[in-house]
C-alpha cells in the first residue's frame, strides 16, 4: 500500500506541474457545466451486468481548461439494489501534438448497501490513466489502465484497448478489456479477457442545439462466458 501511495503522490506532482505550465501558456480557459441523462436496456460494466434491468443514468460535470469534476449515477428501473450506484470523479487531460493524456480518479459507492455512505467502507477508489491519438483522419486509438487503490485488497487492475472508426453517419468502436492477476472483483485467477465487443453510435442535434445520441453494443465476457446486447439513448443539456 505504501508503494501505491508513493506512486499516487508522484502522479499528483505531475498534475500540479502540468497545471502550473497550463496557467503560464494559456491566456484564458473556458468554464462549463454539462448535464446529461442516459437510458440503457442494461447496465453492463466491464463485462458484468449490474441489476439485470434497464438503467437510468444521470450525470453532471464541470470543466475548466483541462480539468473536469462531476458525479454520475445508475438506477435500475426494477428497483434492484445491485443496479444502484453513485460515483464522484475528477480528472485532468493534457492535449499534445502526440495525443491526449488523461489522469483521473473515481470514487464508487452503492447507496443501497447496508453501510453508511459517510464511512470509508462504503467507498472504492480507483485511479486511471488513458491515452488517445488519431491514427488517421477517421480512425483513433485509445489505451487505458485502471487500478483500485482503496478498499480492494487485490488492487484489481483493468486495461482496455479501443479502436474508433468514423463512418458516414455513425461511429464504430471496437474494444478489448482485460485484467491481470487474481482478483475477487473480476472473478479471475490469472490474466483474462472480460470485456470484448463493439459499439455502434450516432449523434443528433434536437431543436436548436440539444445533443441527442443513440448506441447499440454487443458485449462479451469470454472469461465468464457471457454475452450482452445493450441499446442506449442519451440527451445532453
Amino acid at each position: 500500500m505504501e508503494k501505491i501511495l508513493t506512486t499516487l503522490a508522484g502522479m499528483a506532482k505531475v498534475a500540479l506541474i502540468s497545471t502550473a505550465l497550463l496557467g503560464v501558456v494559456a491566456t484564458e480557459a473556458e468554464a462549463q457545466f454539462d448535464m446529461s441523462l442516459e437510458l440503457n436496456s442494461r447496465y453492463v460494466w466491464r463485462g458484468a451486468d449490474f441489476g439485470n434491468s434497464p438503467s437510468i443514468m444521470p450525470e453532471i460535470s464541470f470543466t475548466y481548461g483541462g480539468f473536469e469534476i462531476g458525479a454520475w449515477a445508475a438506477y435500475a428501473t426494477n428497483g434492484n439494489p445491485d443496479g444502484t450506484e453513485m460515483n464522484f470523479f475528477a480528472g485532468y487531460t493534457l492535449e499534445t501534438s502526440a495525443g491526449d493524456f488523461s489522469l483521473y480518479v473515481t470514487d464508487y459507492f452503492f447507496p443501497d448497501e447496508p453501510v453508511s455512505v459517510f464511512t470509508g467502507d462504503a467507498h472504492f477508489v480507483e485511479i486511471g490513466l488513458s491515452y488517445e491519438t488519431a491514427l488517421s483522419e477517421k480512425t483513433s486509438l485509445g489505451l487505458s489502465t485502471n487500478m483500485f487503490v482503496y478498499n480492494d485488497d487485490d488492487n484489481a487492475m483493468y486495461h482496455e484497448v479501443t479502436i474508433t472508426q468514423a463512418l458516414e453517419d455513425f461511429e464504430l468502436a471496437l474494444f478489448s478489456g482485460f485484467t491481470t492477476g487474481a482478483t475477487e472483483l473480476y472473478e479471475n485467477t490469472a490474466f483474462a479477457f472480460i470485456n470484448v465487443g463493439a459499439t455502434l453510435s450516432r449523434e443528433f442535434t434536437v431543436g436548436a442545439a440539444t445533443p441527442f445520441g443513440v448506441s447499440a453494443s454487443l458485449i462479451t465476457n469470454p472469461h465468464a462466458e457471457r454475452m450482452f446486447f445493450v441499446f442506449g439513448a442519451s440527451i445532453g443539456f
